[in-house]
């Protein structure tokens, strides 16, 4: 027969202690866990879907159209290819032949452009569809020149003359031949010569052409090598007001006396001059994170005071042939958010979406959750409790149906260990009743196994002495 060695025992009880010291760890922090786990994760996918399939993420590169090389438009574009390159944005500008060439490339999604700096008169009738507008940038002075020895008052002066009023497909030439045919100034016998703004110049001071009038900043060289150049002269609109109200995209500007030069005197008295509506038009289909970072770098490029407009006037949501976009009208309504003023704008863009879909998400899976919560985290504290209760009856079937004395000792051990397990469980209140069942059922259990271990006490015992009275009789017979 073998003995037992101590460390059997020893490592029995050290497997008895791990597995209370693992029951207590589980109701401790693992079915917790799982309770605020599982509905967390299913709120997580759920925006997840949605943010994946409803708004993607913002592309990191755009292409602008910034019209014709080396103009206010093109400058304007660079700075804000700047601006952009600070949040990790690549604007790619790109130089086309003029604002009709520039809506063109917008509206072909093939071209890449999302983005065009243009005129206000560059739009043609169902334009609405693709392009919508950021709103107004900022107003460019348009200069009229004209030879000192041409007597021009007002633009019907202009019949019969030489003129270059920008290229074809420019958006000046578009504007102005409105203004021509307003002021009755074109007829058959007026000549349109395509130059460029220096050739222009260069032309009239050769007397090649009569009249020619590019749009140009205050303290443009172009300007003053006009200012500068002797035989010809600076026109006045003098209908400049009415011409304004008029014709769309047009707004009458003063060039006040010395504004150019104080020193010079130049011009030696106020100029009233008409200028032309700027503004930034972009696709439909351009996400607003991009929007409201371009409407951002326009401010930043626009908002300064300057010879003809205010300080914060531009951007503006001023009147457009096209309605401003929805992202715009936001903008100019409230401005920036909070986090769109004080982060960057990949984590600005993360928290407006993030903060789009959680609460309607999360207002959806109220009711998923308030249904399936309560059951979910019942099943976690009961399943324990029933498995017990489980393990319970089968050692009860087992005490009923086998009463050999050899099984009484496996049945105290299943019986101790169920004990164990039962005095480890810790529950809720709501949960109290359950766990109080589980207990009367084990005393049971215990009664039960009690009693069936006195039956076979009893019975042993008395197996023992009837073996010792026959074993009397057996002796005395032999003694006789």
């Amino acid at each position: 027969m073998e003995v037992p060695t101590e460390a059997e025992p020893r490592s029995d009880a050290a497997r008895v202690q791990l597995r209370r010291r693992t029951v207590n760890l589980w109701h401790r922090w693992f079915r917790p866990a799982i309770v605020a786990l599982v509905p967390a994760i299913v709120v997580l996918i759920a925006l997840i879907v949605t943010y994946r399939l409803v708004d993607p993420l913002p592309p990191h590169r755009l292409a602008m159209d910034a019209g014709i090389a080396g103009t206010s438009y093109d400058r304007a574009a660079r700075q804000y290819a700047q601006i952009l390159a600070r949040h990790g944005m690549t604007l790619e500008v790109r130089n086309s032949a003029g604002a009709a060439e520039g809506m063109r490339q917008l509206h072909d999604a093939a071209s890449g452009v999302q983005a065009a700096l243009t005129t206000f008169d560059s739009t043609q009738p169902g334009d609405a569809e693709t392009p919508s507008s950021l709103g107004g940038v900022y107003d460019s002075p348009i200069f009229i020149f004209h030879r000192d020895s041409e007597p021009i008052t007002r633009f019907s002066d202009f019949r019969g003359k030489r003129l270059s009023i920008g290229t074809p497909g420019s958006g000046l030439r578009s504007l102005f031949l409105q203004v021509l045919r307003s002021t009755d100034g074109l007829d058959a016998s007026t000549q349109l010569v395509d130059l460029g703004y220096a050739e222009a110049i260069t032309a009239l001071s050769e007397g090649a052409i009569d009249v020619a009038m590019f749009p140009s900043e205050v303290d443009g060289s172009l300007l003053r090598r006009a200012l500068g150049t002797p035989g010809i002269r600076l026109l006045s609109v003098s209908q400049a007001e009415a011409i304004a109200k008029t014709v769309p995209g047009l707004k009458h500007v003063v060039l006040s006396r010395g504004l150019v030069s104080l020193r010079e005197d130049i011009p030696p008295a106020d100029v009233d001059l008409l200028a032309s509506r700027n503004r930034m038009l972009v696709r439909n289909d351009l996400h607003p994170a991009l929007q409201y970072l371009l409407l951002e770098a326009m401010r930043e490029v626009h908002a300064a005071p300057g010879p003809f407009h205010r300080l914060g006037e531009f951007p503006s949501e001023q009147p457009n042939d096209l309605p401003l976009s929805s992202t715009a009208e936001a903008y100019y309504r409230s401005g920036p958010t909070l986090w769109q003023r004080h982060t960057r704008f990949w984590f600005s863009s993360l928290l407006n979406r993030t903060m789009f879909f959680v609460i309607p998400v999360v207002l959806m899976l109220i009711p998923v959750v308030g249904f399936f919560g309560p059951r979910f985290y019942r099943w976690l504290h009961v399943r324990r409790i029933d498995q017990l209760h489980r393990a319970l009856g089968d050692l009860s079937r087992d005490i009923g149906l086998r009463h050999e004395p050899d099984l009484l000792a496996d049945h105290r051990k299943r019986l101790a260990e169920i004990e164990s397990a039962v005095g480890s469980l810790k529950v809720r209140r709501p949960y109290e009743v359950d766990l109080q069942l589980l207990k009367f059922r084990l005393r049971m259990a215990q009664e039960e196994a009690a009693q069936m271990g006195a039956v076979v006490g009893s019975t042993a015992v008395r197996g023992e002495t009837s073996r010792d009275s026959e074993n009397l009789s057996r002796a005395g017979a032999l003694d006789r």
